[in-house]
């Protein structure tokens, strides 16, 4: 069942690839920008439905140094090309924060969930999304699984000022078929937490009435380089 779905999404997006490399061709600047934009995520969603697997399978991560403000970026230009037209973002980035150890087409799935998951919770009208980068020195935290607290300094953080969400959806929140969202199937963030914990991070989140804040607490590429290498 999982190759006839792999199969009959790779179909269309092999048409949607092709529109988007001839209408690059023949359109200028911004327009040649966004069509360059639609190939890049064809090609991420058909390496993602390869890789749809990952819920079960327990291979390790292609990873390398990630600058995440290169993700965030990229995110936030998808976004606000599709589903997140409403919403004005607000930058503050850490311009020091080192690079992560992670794989950059996982991290875009990471964020672009959580943007989408907070474009949807904004309000129609002013709608606001921040994204806010910063490293914590110092900062030790538990993780299931491991003995101790582990470092995990690089603090990211999608929030938005929606209404917030009630208690009995936050405490199954990233539990696979939760979902406030009409026809939604409530995968997006249980895939979010399993990417996360995959990559050796964590993700918080606090809610209430003016607006949501997801935290992802992440390994610095350097630290995990010196201590358990690169797969």
């Amino acid at each position: 069942m999982a190759a006839m779905l792999a199969h009959e999404v790779k179909n269309p997006l092999s048409g949607i690839r092709g529109a988007a490399q001839l209408l690059e061709r023949v359109v200028k600047g911004a327009d040649q920008e966004l069509a360059r934009l639609i190939c890049g995520e064809t090609d991420r969603i058909n390496a993602l439905v390869d890789r749809m697997g990952g819920f079960v399978a327990d291979g390790p991560l292609d990873r390398s140094a990630v600058n995440i403000h290169e993700v965030l970026e990229r995110v936030q230009r998808s976004a606000e090309a599709g589903f997140a037209r409403h919403v004005k973002f607000f930058n503050d980035y850490d311009p020091s924060l080192p690079p992560v150890v992670g794989n950059r087409d996982q991290l875009i799935q990471i964020f672009l969930n959580l943007v989408k998951n907070a474009a949807e919770a904004a309000p129609r009208r002013n709608g606001e999304i921040t994204l806010k980068t910063g490293f914590r020195q110092g900062v030790r935290l538990a993780v299931a699984g491991r003995e101790g607290r582990v470092h995990l300094p690089l603090m990211i953080s999608v929030s938005d000022n929606g209404s917030g969400m009630s208690d009995e959806i936050a405490r199954h929140l990233f539990d696979p078929f939760i979902t406030t969202k009409s026809g939604g199937a409530g995968l997006g963030l249980a895939l979010v937490a399993k990417l996360i914990d995959d990559h050796g991070g964590i993700i918080e989140f606090d809610t209430n009435p003016s607006g949501t804040d997801f935290r992802v607490f992440l390994p610095v590429y350097t630290e995990m380089e010196t201590e358990e290498g690169l797969h």
